[in-house]
């Protein structure tokens, strides 16, 4: 929820002092005592301030109280005097009386067409942005001094600065509660002073006047998108503190009031995303199909964001729903097609989905963009593997044998060298040169080295200098057969 950063021009008292002054010597003896001395005190009082007089200032501002609170009672009728009671409470930092005198007096004034109903506007208007504009001013202060306030200090500087923010922030909700209590109901004031709790972490406080304030404007778009951040940031609060249920039930019912809102479905979505995770069972696959159903509705929500359908492919995945999960691979891939990351999920939801040529046709992609990958080379030698097809897995197999086990030789062309003259190895090196890479590893107590030509996607495996096999995986893959087998889901972590 940011903060509003617009400053309020107040309205010079004096101007409005120069016309209520004049106003009053013409109806000061038809008057009520106690409302035409009131009046009087403020403008002495008003006038004293301006010369730097204050002790006399606050005394008349004291006794400008008393007479206009008793005129109040004596002359209910005399609006004009009642907003000058509203003028010296404000002056006298009583916020809530100073408010209440004003709105009636406005209002009065208003309902009888009176003129100078603008004055005591303005004037009310004055006293309100002075108090608005601080608090402002003392949230952007505290941001700059610590702008994480919820993060606890690393060390004794951020601790200090941290107290200095505390400091600003409590200055801003003393204004800005001034600020609502001069102008109730304001949006924009109601809005600031939730921001203020909302920063310090008080979340709960800060729904709760989002809420009053509603009551007051109803339909206010800025306070109802208010309300719903603050939900969220709460919701969000809560999956961190791992009260994964509690955070579901939230955004349900967010998704439930407002089934448009994409941020509702996305956060109930992370909710189930990691309670799935924290309950590392079979149980978790309800969890991850929940959540692969709410990514896949703020996808909807929000065409063109690849990512939410990343994380609904991802978790559909996870909950064995290979069908949906591929799906929604495909949509993703369209939006981002060298996702090598994607493209091996899909080929292992296809996989099992028994498409095996689908499958090796997305993982040959992968192996293209990533060969140097050798976990890209095991997965498609597995799909070949499934598919029957036995020479292809072990061509692949063998490259990720010698990328994962592999130890690579400092200097390939120096030791390429060393093939024994007239080898498969020798004749190799004669016709296509040192290899990119080579790669000395054992399996089964036998030594193998593999010589690895990236820039021509192939890959050559000696025993002694004979070659065993050679790996071509810049061809396209074969067509393949079904062979039904089982194989685990692939998991991953969501973008």
């Amino acid at each position: 929820m940011k903060e509003e950063n617009v400053k309020h021009r107040a309205i010079a008292i004096g101007a409005g002092l120069a016309v209520l002054a004049l106003a009053l010597t013409g109806t000061a003896e038809a008057r009520n005592p106690n409302c035409a001395g009131g009046i009087q005190y403020v403008v002495q009082g008003m006038r004293d301030k301006e010369k730097g007089n204050l002790d006399d200032y606050r005394r008349e501002m004291s006794k400008a109280v008393d007479r206009l609170s008793a005129c109040a009672t004596e002359d209910p009728e005399d609006l004009e005097a009642l907003a000058y009671l509203g003028w010296a409470y404000a002056e006298v930092d009583s916020c809530g009386p100073a408010g209440r005198a004003f709105q009636k007096a406005i209002d009065g004034l208003r309902a009888k067409g009176d003129k100078k109903v603008s004055w005591a506007e303005s004037n009310r208007e004055s006293y309100w942005a002075k108090s608005f504009n601080q608090g402002i001013g003392a949230i952007n202060t505290g941001q700059g001094f610590y702008p994480d306030f919820t993060k606890a200090p690393a060390d004794e500087t951020e601790k200090t600065l941290k107290d200095q923010a505390q400091k600003k922030y409590e200055e801003a909700l003393a204004a800005l509660s001034c600020a609502v209590e001069l102008k109730p109901g304001d949006p924009k004031t109601i809005r600031n002073l939730a921001t203020v709790h909302a920063l310090t972490g008080d979340l709960v406080g800060a729904e709760s006047i989002l809420r009053e304030g509603l009551k007051s404007a109803p339909g206010d778009t800025d306070l109802t998108s208010a309300l719903g951040t603050v939900r969220k940031n709460y919701a969000g609060k809560l999956i961190e503190e791992k009260k994964y249920e509690q955070a579901i039930t939230f955004y349900a019912d967010l998704a439930k009031t407002n089934p448009q809102d994409a941020d509702a479905h996305l956060g109930m979505a992370d909710a189930y995303f990691n309670w799935a995770l924290a309950q590392k069972s079979d149980s978790a696959r309800a969890s991850y199909k929940a959540a692969g159903d709410e990514y896949a509705k703020a996808a909807g929500l929000r065409p063109g964001e690849a990512d939410l359908l990343y994380n609904a492919a991802l978790s559909h995945q996870n909950a064995n729903d290979f069908a949906q999960a591929g799906s929604e691979w495909r949509e993703y891939l369209k939006l981002k097609p060298d996702d090598v990351s994607a493209l091996s999920a899909f080929g292992a939801a296809l996989a099992e989905l028994k498409k095996y040529d689908d499958a090796a046709e997305q993982l040959h992609k992968a192996v293209m963009l990533k060969p140097k990958d050798g976990n890209l080379h095991r997965q498609l030698g597995g799909v070949y593997a499934r598919a029957d097809n036995q020479t292809k897995s072990y061509e692949e197999m063998v490259v990720y044998l010698a990328i994962e086990r592999g130890q690579a030789a400092p200097d390939a062309a120096e030791a390429a060298k060393k093939a024994p003259a007239n080898s498969d190895a020798a004749k190799t090196l004669a016709s296509l040169g040192a290899p990119d890479e080579l790669r000395f590893w054992e399996a089964e107590g036998q030594k193998y080295e593999t010589w690895l030509y990236w820039g021509k996607s192939a890959a050559y495996t000696f025993r002694g200098g004979q070659q065993v096999v050679k790996t071509d995986w810049g061809a396209a893959p074969p067509k393949l057969s079904a062979a039904p087998q089982a194989t685990k889901p692939a998991t991953g972590k969501k973008k």
